[in-house]
């Protein structure tokens, strides 16, 4: 009986002993599972860096490559900027010296029907008529013994070959130099002779500031009314009116002088004679009327 129970408890042993081995073999297993798991992840993280590394590496290379070309760009934008400047420059050099050469060919054009038109006055003044009150003597003897030759031909000046710009400025320095009458026979010779000049106008107007200067106000009121008639796109129109209506109210037609500054005043709004000719027009309101001379 001893004996069988000195049998079972090894047995019992026995069998206890098996399970708690197995217990240390699985233990074995999992931990060399997670020794072999964190190695693994040990490797990820390195692989992870070399990659993030890879990338910073990459970007940097990208980052200059694209500064290379944004230079490179910003260079060419330049280049180009620089080039359409000059070009344009160029161009608007070219545009000037075509204007002034379009300018110059007009002049020329002007002096050229200028000469054609002038010719024959030119030739009429060659050979002006014989004086009837000039008889020669025909028993007149020269020193000589031969026929006493005719005296000499007085030839009037002539605008022959001048220019417009030339003609005008002589005219203009006679008008500021005073001397009106030589003034007012330049600045008509000139209209004259370049009736479609741009300064036609101008040189109307003289003419009329030059008659009004000698207090000659009728012929400067007809000088005005050419202005305005012949000339309303030119740039004198407006000083044309104004000063119309000047020289009306000087010769006492205050009506007439209400009409020409109005004129200016709704016509040329914002102009100088237009501020000009609304003061003249308060003053012409401001002046009482003429008191009527009382019968006898």
């Amino acid at each position: 009986m001893r004996k069988t129970t000195i049998l079972i408890v090894l047995v019992s042993g026995l069998a206890m002993a098996v399970p708690a081995h197995a217990q240390n073999r699985e233990h074995l297993l999992m931990t060399a599972d997670l020794k072999i798991l964190q190695q693994q992840n040990q490797e990820l993280a390195n692989t992870l860096v070399q990659v993030i590394q890879l990338l910073n590496d990459t970007t940097k290379a990208l980052s200059t490559r694209i500064d290379q070309t944004n230079e490179a760009i910003r260079k060419g934008f330049a280049d180009q900027s620089l080039t359409l400047n000059t070009t344009a420059g160029d161009v608007r050099k070219t545009l000037a010296q075509t204007q002034d050469a379009a300018t110059r060919l007009g002049e020329l054009k002007e002096e050229v029907e200028a000469l054609r038109t002038s010719i024959p006055a030119m030739l009429s003044r060659l050979t002006p008529p014989p004086d009837p009150s000039f008889a020669p003597d025909p028993n007149a003897v020269s020193a000589a013994g031969g026929a006493a030759p005719p005296g000499p031909v007085q030839v009037p000046p002539s605008t022959l070959g001048l220019s417009p710009e030339r003609m005008f400025n002589t005219a203009l320095s006679d008008y500021g130099g005073g001397n009106y009458v030589a003034a007012i026979q330049g600045f008509q010779e000139f209209i004259k002779t370049f009736p479609t000049s741009p300064r036609a106008d101008d040189a109307q107007q003289y003419i009329g500031d030059s008659e009004y200067l000698q207090n000659h106000l009728e012929q400067a009121l007809a000088a005005y009314n050419l202005v305005i008639q012949t000339y309303p796109k030119g740039d004198q129109i407006a000083w044309a009116y104004y000063k119309r209506g000047q020289v009306q109210s000087r010769l006492g037609q205050t009506a007439n002088a209400r009409v020409s500054f109005e004129a200016v005043v709704k016509q040329f709004p914002d102009t100088e004679p237009a501020i000009m000719a609304l003061s003249r027009l308060q003053s012409l309101d401001s002046t009482p009327p003429p008191t009527p001379a009382r019968g006898r």
